[in-house]
């Protein structure tokens, strides 16, 4: 069965939701592990601060599967459909990675595109997966984290 990353993000009722996310992936996924939680500014947008978490979860769900629950759990949370890209979030849940799978399924890209723009989502990768191997750069995720923290201000 293959381990999943989740991204995880709030700045609307944080603690809760992100609690309610955790919660309604529980029945659905076996969890692993989980990052503490970090408090973050928010990007691209004046808001307030979210609370992120990375989370790691086995499943047996395909790819497109994931992605579409993950869908689900954010409605069920009250994630509303907006155009901006950067705003407030009830919640936000991201598939960082599907074991070792490379490609776009749904139109997402697998790896997330985004793991390493944001301090946010690779800072508590590297807490909880740090020798993980990124399989589309081949290296630790360590050591993704340690070539970009100097970028990270």
């Amino acid at each position: 069965m293959p381990k999943i990353y989740l991204s995880l993000g709030s700045n609307i009722k944080p603690e809760e939701n992100l609690k309610n996310a955790k919660e309604l992936l529980r029945e659905k996924y076996q969890p692993k592990k989980e990052s503490k939680i970090y408090k973050t500014k928010s990007e691209g947008f004046a808001g307030e601060d979210f609370l992120n978490q990375v989370v790691c979860l086995v499943t047996e769900d395909s790819p497109d599967r994931v992605i579409a629950s993950l869908k689900d759990i954010e409605k069920k949370i009250g994630r509303h459909d907006r155009a901006e890209k950067f705003s407030d979030r009830e919640i936000d849940i991201d598939l960082l990675l599907y074991g070792n799978y490379v490609g776009q399924v749904l139109g997402k890209d697998i790896p997330h595109k985004d793991i390493d723009l944001y301090r946010f989502v690779l800072e508590p990768l590297a807490e909880i997966a740090p020798d993980l191997v990124h399989p589309k750069y081949q290296e630790k995720i360590s050591v993704i984290w340690k070539k970009k923290l100097n970028s990270f201000a």
